[in-house]
């Protein structure tokens, strides 16, 4: 029997409502890579059974929609989802998201081989949050495991992401009756990389973090180095023992395994075949130049300054091309990322007066575009470029890899992915299949790659690559999880 999510717990709801309910306007659902991985195993309510899932109300006209516990239908591709949404007053938010969330949990989860603080003028130092900080990630977790435990009915539960990282701990102890899962999308740190940022009440943090996660009866991360890194965390941290399939905890058998996150390839397809060429695309090919891609959440994480800059270096060098990038908006509002638009503004500002020399067009803009522009873009590129300083796996390289398949072999892009992205660990990156893994701090070897990809070298997207992604795409991500979830218990 296939395998579908019965009780779904993220930070993110299925779709926000940004218009009222008098104005018939349909809300989209939200974009990103949890969402994207989620959505082939939703099971359709039928008004007894199905999916249920249980996010935080952030849409402007959230609570016209849904009943007076948070309760609403959403028609979704998939069919009928029961939907609930929890809601929170700003301090209480503020404190989750901003604070321990966004301050101190992302960017220390993301140091897994460099001390990326030290090594870029952008990346913030985690910050250790405050009494009444941590006190809000408690009251947010603690009410996403009481609406999980209402539901008396739901046979498990699959917990996501380092925003809900205490919620299995909590379900234990609240005696929920079937098997909880805990999925972390993100990357796990290295202790020793991160040891700087552990002092004093940092740890203690990150200890109540980990002992959260291993309330869980399945542990998945994105790839074997993160499981190497979480259980060596554990051990530290929590006592936890290694044992055949997992980790021994008080007494029980925590199973952990990595689970590489997919796409929806069909999605990707459908929008490649009906998504019309991006003008600037265009303009590019008049010229007869190829066309570099980079596009990505404007995150501290995605090496977006180290990316400009050695396409500012390659400019120089009188390499000629036309350079599209594109960062969408990201966690408004969270201190953190102040540095980071200083340091795009400033590179791009070099980027564009390279190019200028060298009479090559270059876009470098912050915005969100839609997701055919998105595809459009990926497909037509002859470099796609993305440049993760950590990534849990980044999605945008196998999309390209499937949009690019309405290609002839001949014509297609190389990819360049940072060496530190799940991508790069789970399909390798040495180039023979168009995937190639790239240094972001090594600017010498970024510019090399760079150049060499628009020669087509060492290789362009292959079959074998494309064939892969599609055989490991979302729907079988999921239900590979949840088989095994079904079995741990």
């Amino acid at each position: 029997m296939t395998a579908r999510a019965q009780l779904i717990l993220a930070n993110r709801a299925f779709l926000d409502h940004e218009a009222p309910r008098w104005a018939d306007s349909p809300s989209s659902a939200s974009s990103g890579g949890l969402l994207a991985a989620v959505r082939p195993v939703i099971a359709p309510w039928d008004g007894r059974s199905g999916t249920t899932w249980i996010g935080v109300g952030m849409g402007r006209y959230d609570r016209e929609w849904v009943d007076e516990r948070g309760f609403e239908i959403l028609d979704t591709p998939r069919g009928p989802l029961r939907h609930r949404r929890l809601f929170f007053g700003s301090a209480i938010w503020q404190g989750h998201y901003g604070e321990v969330a966004n301050s101190f949990t992302w960017p220390l989860f993301h140091l897994v081989r460099v001390d990326l603080p030290r090594a870029t003028p952008y990346y913030p130092a985690p910050v250790l949050p405050t009494e009444s900080g941590w006190h809000s990630f408690v009251v947010v977790n603690r009410a996403f495991a009481e609406a999980a435990c209402e539901e008396g009915g739901a046979p498990s539960c699959w917990v996501h992401d380092y925003q809900l990282a205490l919620v299995p701990g909590m379900l234990r102890a609240r005696g929920f009756g079937g098997p909880i899962g805990f999925f972390l999308h993100i990357p796990f740190p290295s202790l020793a990389v991160a040891a700087p940022y552990l002092e004093g009440g940092s740890r203690e943090r990150l200890r109540a973090i980990v002992e959260g996660m291993l309330g869980a009866d399945l542990v998945g991360l994105q790839t074997t180095d993160d499981v190497a890194r979480f259980v060596e965390a554990a051990g530290e941290l929590c006592d936890a023992r290694p044992t055949a399939g997992g980790l021994s905890v008080g007494g029980r058998l925590v199973r952990v395994g990595a689970y590489p996150v997919g796409i929806d390839p069909e999605e990707v397809l459908a929008a490649a075949k009906r998504a019309k060429p991006v003008t600037r695309v265009g303009m590019a090919r008049e010229l007869g130049l190829p066309v570099v891609v980079g596009l990505e959440r404007g995150d501290f994480t995605k090496g977006i300054p180290e990316r400009l800059r050695a396409i500012a270096e390659a400019y120089r060098r009188g390499v000629r091309f036309a350079y599209v990038g594109i960062a969408s908006p990201t966690r408004e509002g969270v201190e953190a990322y102040g540095a980071l638009e200083v340091a795009i503004e400033r590179e791009a500002a070099r980027a564009r007066e390279a190019a200028y020399w060298v009479g090559c067009p270059f876009t470098q803009v912050r915005a969100s575009i839609g997701w055919d522009d998105v595809v459009s873009l990926q497909r037509d590129a002859d470099v796609v470029f993305t440049s993760s300083l950590a990534d849990g796996m980044n999605l945008v390289p196998l999309q390209a890899a499937v949009a690019q398949s309405l290609r002839p072999a001949g014509e297609r892009a190389v990819v360049l992915a940072g060496v530190d992205a799940g991508v790069a660990k789970v399909y390798g990156g040495d180039g023979s299949r168009g995937l190639r893994a790239v240094d972001p701090l090594d600017q010498e070897s970024l510019v090399a790659a760079l150049v060499e990809g628009l020669a087509g070298q060492p290789a362009r997207i292959s079959d074998a690559f494309i064939a892969e992604v599609h055989a490991h795409d979302a729907r079988s991500w999921g239900e590979r999880f949840l088989a095994d979830l079904e079995e741990s218990c």
